[in-house]
C-alpha cells in the first residue's frame, strides 16, 4: 500500500504545473455537476411520484363523480326496489308471512287449509336458504287448482314443490308442500372508490314484476340495531 501511495504521489508531482492549475480550477465545477446530477435524479423521482398521486386522485374523483351521478339518477328506483326485493326475498325466516299468505289465498278460493307446518333448511353458510311449508287443502277441484296457481303470485317468492290430489264425490283434498327462499343481507358493500353501474333494463323489469306480488299482512321484520349492524359496511 505504501508503494501505491508513493506511486500516486510521484504521478501528481510529475504533472506539469499548468495542468495542475487547470485541475484546480475544473475540480469545483466537476463536484457541482455531480451534485446537480444526484439532486436532479432525486427531484425527478419525487416529481414522478407526485404526478402519479395526482393522477390517482383525479381518477378517484372521476369515479366518485360518476358514482354520485348514478346514485342521484336512480335513488328513487333503488329505494323502492330495495323494499320490493326484501319483501320478495326476506333476510330472515319468513314462515309467519308464508303461512299468513297461504291462509289468505285459501280463503279467497273458498278452500279449507289445515295442518300447516314449516321446516327450515340448516346451513352454516350465507347462501340462499329456504323454508318448506306442508299442509292439507280441502275444497272443490277448481278451487284447489286456483290456489296452486295463486301461490306464484304471493310474496315472499314461493312455489309448489309437490302436491298429491285425491278426488272423492266432487270434493277434493290435496297434500301440498311449498318452498320459500330467503337470504341474509351482504356484510359489505362496494368501497367508496369502486365504480357502480345503474340497474339494467332486465333488472328494472324484474323489480316491476316483484312489485306486483301480493304482500303479506304481516310486516317483514325491520333490520335490527345495535350488535346486528355492520360497523364497517364499506369493508375499509
Amino acid at each position: 500500500m505504501n508503494n501505491n501511495m508513493t506511486n500516486m504521489t510521484s504521478i501528481v508531482e510529475n504533472v506539469p504545473e499548468g495542468d495542475k492549475q487547470i485541475l484546480k480550477s475544473v475540480a469545483p465545477l466537476v463536484i457541482v455537476l455531480v451534485l446537480f446530477i444526484i439532486t436532479g435524479k432525486f427531484a425527478i423521482t419525487q416529481i414522478t411520484n407526485v404526478r402519479n398521486q395526482i393522477s390517482l386522485a383525479k381518477k378517484s374523483q372521476s369515479v366518485l363523480s360518476e358514482k354520485l351521478k348514478t346514485l342521484r339518477s336512480s335513488a328513487q328506483i333503488s329505494a323502492d326496489g330495495s323494499g320490493v326485493a326484501l319483501i320478495a326475498l326476506p333476510k330472515s325466516n319468513p314462515s309467519l308471512q308464508v303461512i299468513s299468505q297461504l291462509k289468505m289465498l285459501a280463503s279467497s278460493n273458498l278452500a279449507l287449509i289445515e295442518g300447516l307446518r314449516s321446516n327450515v333448511t340448516e346451513s352454516s353458510t350465507d347462501e340462499i336458504l329456504h323454508v318448506t311449508t306442508s299442509f292439507s287443502l280441502v275444497g272443490p277441484k277448481d278451487a284447489i287448482i286456483a290456489f296452486v296457481k295463486g301461490v306464484d303470485t304471493i310474496a315472499p317468492i314461493t312455489f309448489v314443490e309437490k302436491m298429491e290430489l285425491v278426488e272423492d264425490a266432487g270434493l277434493s283434498s290435496a297434500t301440498i308442500t311449498t318452498r320459500t327462499y330467503f337470504a341474509s343481507l351482504p356484510k359489505t358493500i362496494p368501497t367508496v372508490t369502486q365504480p357502480i353501474t345503474d340497474l339494467t333494463l332486465s333488472e328494472k323489469d324484474l323489480l316491476t314484476q316483484l312489485s306486483k306480488l301480493s304482500q303479506s299482512a304481516i310486516d317483514t321484520p325491520a333490520p335490527s340495531s345495535g350488535s346486528g349492524t355492520n360497523a364497517n359496511p364499506f369493508g375499509l
